[in-house]
């Protein structure tokens, strides 16, 4: 394994002091360069609580900046050659962001470098690379509702694509990349305009990252050669935050697309409900157990699920259906999901409601 040069690590915290404490810890000793912590806390027993952490260099905006900015903060004052974003909830090990920057080292056009991420700590579940933003994409999500069969296969093709790029320990190219746990190159960023527009608050800067790198002839990739995790939790208060930069990122990077869809309006008028009945085993009851999950579904056995009716992005078992565990039950928010089960023609539908 060869010397990974300089790599800064970058964490932005929101209020989120002990999960931030956590990652650092997995991540342990880091000599290769500077650990960046952003407090957008605007709590001062935050920073109180980061400030302690040993080798950190800790910046406390004036106010909540956001995660973009927030990354931004630290990014404009590094100088190393690579530059890793490290979402609080995530983990990932020394010796695997060596292995991210040998990759990364290995291929000079490469901009941006994602591990194999899985959800949880027991990495039985992986989740998949970032989900194209283009206004095909868009279309074909509004429109999904009334075309079951073909929403379906689409999602099988990729499932299966997703568990090949996972199977790889090569780099495998993709459109997309998620800011979760991402390996930067510095002139390539620097090339494509810097690091994330300050127009976003939360939630598309990375595709718009993706884009203005793309454009700039860099590649992005995505390695199974190093592993990390990331407990994403669907939580339905990003809804509003996701929308707003959804607007962001299509007038910027969309315009004609934007302007025929009258700002997304005459698209939007558009999307349907899916009924659930017609395309899923619904299961009968809310299941407040996983003990309930399993009494109506018969311990059934799980390829893959997702908080999208659409059935992508899907969180999947890179290797055989298993019943769900009481861990992995655990991280599930309170929702409504679609899953996968193993000799079963259609999918399910479960709602999971309030923990006992």
């Amino acid at each position: 394994m060869s010397s990974p040069g300089s790599v800064d690590v970058c964490i932005v915290n929101y209020r989120g002091a002990d999960d931030v404490r956590e990652a650092v810890r997995t991540l342990g000793e880091w000599p290769h360069g500077t650990l960046w912590i952003v407090d957008n806390s605007e709590d001062a027993a935050q920073a109180d609580a980061l400030a302690s952490i040993a080798g950190a260099q800790l910046l406390v905006p004036q106010k909540n900046l956001g995660f973009g900015r927030g990354c931004n903060l630290a990014f404009e004052r590094s100088q190393a050659d690579f530059f890793l974003l490290l979402n609080p909830d995530a983990r990932i090990e020394a010796a695997d962001l060596l292995r991210l920057a040998d990759a990364m080292r290995a291929d000079a056009r490469l901009a941006a470098l994602s591990p194999r991420i899985w959800w949880n700590p027991e990495r039985s579940f992986l989740l998949p690379a970032a989900f194209p933003q283009t206004p095909w994409v868009t279309i074909a999500q509004t429109l999904a509702p009334g075309a079951r069969g073909l929403t379906m296969k689409s999602s099988a093709r990729y499932l299966a694509r997703q568990r090949a790029m996972a199977a790889s320990h090569a780099t495998t190219p993709v459109d997309f990349i998620a800011g979760a746990v991402l390996l930067l190159r510095r002139g390539a960023v620097q090339e494509a305009g810097g690091l994330f527009d300050p127009a976003y608050f939360m939630f598309y800067e990375d595709s718009d990252l993706s884009l203005r790198l793309r454009r700039r002839g860099w590649r992005l990739g995505v390695t199974g050669a190093a592993d990390a995790v990331h407990e994403y939790r669907h939580k339905a208060f990003k809804g509003a935050l996701m929308m707003q930069a959804r607007e962001v990122y299509f007038r910027k990077q969309y315009p004609g697309f934007w302007r025929a869809t009258g700002g997304l309006r005459r698209l939007d008028a558009f999307v349907r409900q899916v009924p659930l009945a017609e395309w899923f085993d619904v299961l009968p009851r809310p299941c407040r157990t996983l003990d309930d999950f399993n009494e109506q579904s018969g311990s059934a056995r799980i390829e893959a699920f997702s908080p999208s009716p659409l059935t992508m992005p899907a969180i999947f078992r890179p290797g055989a259906p298993a019943a769900f565990t009481r861990e992995e039950w655990a991280l599930l928010e309170p929702a409504g999901y679609a899953a996968r089960i193993a000799g079963r023609t259609r999918w399910a539908w479960f709602e999971r409601s309030a923990t006992e």
